[in-house]
């Protein structure tokens, strides 16, 4: 399973002492968010390190650990993004089992402290910003607060120039040589200035509005308006998305990289069980990013 695709934001460690410390994080929807712990008023008798891991597409666990590396608290933060593109939920969640099962230690075998329930956080724009409370530490002077600030516009990822024609899929709708495939992976809009469609079967194809530097992009399909269409290895796709998928042209050329060994890490899909008598039809997920960092080496 490749797992280089997730480098940029598969551990992010900051260490809090009385000023906050901010993380800044790119996930597969296109979204950036800039992540800040405010501790109240520490009297220093205890350090915190916050860390950051991907928790699947579009969400990610906050753990913070004392100075002896052991959970004091943990909770995930799920990211989606509108239809529009142009307006983000946050939703605060316990962790629960997969965490538990993935870091099985993190509090030395008790249950790690989280969020009482979930907290479904008003939506925000590019540039507003939303406060969640966590936890305190009585006698330490500890209370947490995150605050996470949206940023929808491009990254400045080293060695990559971000265009201001990026991708829009919202809601996509896919057929390969006129046949539906279903969708059961994360639902909603994806923005960036590149795009990826996942395929179960058949890889991933990673799909750019211009020409690509890094090597195997070929221009090989348009865009119109909402509807992408490109051939490969035969075989045509059609993506249809619920909102225009160019920020600026309504339409233009699409250059297209396939990777047949590409495999998601997480739960984007789910493997089916033995026993599960659902039909075997496949399934699909679209990310979205600013840095091809997500799915290259």
């Amino acid at each position: 399973m490749r797992t280089s695709a997730w480098t940029v934001c598969a551990a992010l460690l900051c260490r809090l002492a009385g000023a906050q410390a901010v993380s800044t994080v790119a996930l597969s929807n296109g979204v950036q968010l800039k992540i800040a712990a405010q501790l109240g008023q520490p009297t220093g008798q205890q350090t915190l390190t916050v860390v950051m891991s991907r928790a699947s597409g579009d969400s990610f666990y906050r753990v913070f650990r004392d100075q002896n590396g052991l959970a004091v608290f943990a909770y995930e933060l799920a990211v989606s993004l509108s239809s529009s593109g142009n307006v983000v939920a946050l939703t605060a969640k316990p962790v629960e089992t997969a965490f538990a099962e993935r870091f099985p230690d993190a509090d030395g075998g008790k249950p790690v402290p989280t969020l009482s329930s979930v907290q479904v956080l008003e939506p925000i724009g590019s540039g507003s910003r939303a406060e969640i409370g966590l936890f305190e530490l009585q006698g330490m002077g500890l209370k947490v607060v995150d605050t996470a600030e949206v940023v929808l516009g491009p990254s400045s990822e080293a060695g990559e120039t971000a265009s201001p024609n990026r991708l829009h899929l919202a809601e996509v709708k896919l057929k390969i040589d006129d046949m539906p495939i279903e969708r059961t992976g994360p639902e909603g809009s994806v923005t960036g200035q590149y795009g990826m469609i996942y395929v179960p079967g058949r890889g991933a194809v990673l799909l750019s509005s211009g020409p690509v530097a890094a090597q195997g992009f070929v221009k090989a399909g348009t865009i119109d308006g909402s509807r992408l269409q490109f051939v490969w290895n035969n075989e045509t796709y059609e993506a249809d998305s619920a909102a225009p998928i160019l920020d600026v042209e309504g339409s233009g050329e699409l250059w297209v990289r396939f990777d047949p060994s590409y495999q998601p890490s997480g739960n984007w899909t789910k493997t089916r069980s033995p026993d599960d008598s659902s039909p075997a039809t496949e399934e699909f997920f679209v990310a979205a990013s600013d840095s091809l960092g997500w799915w290259l080496p």
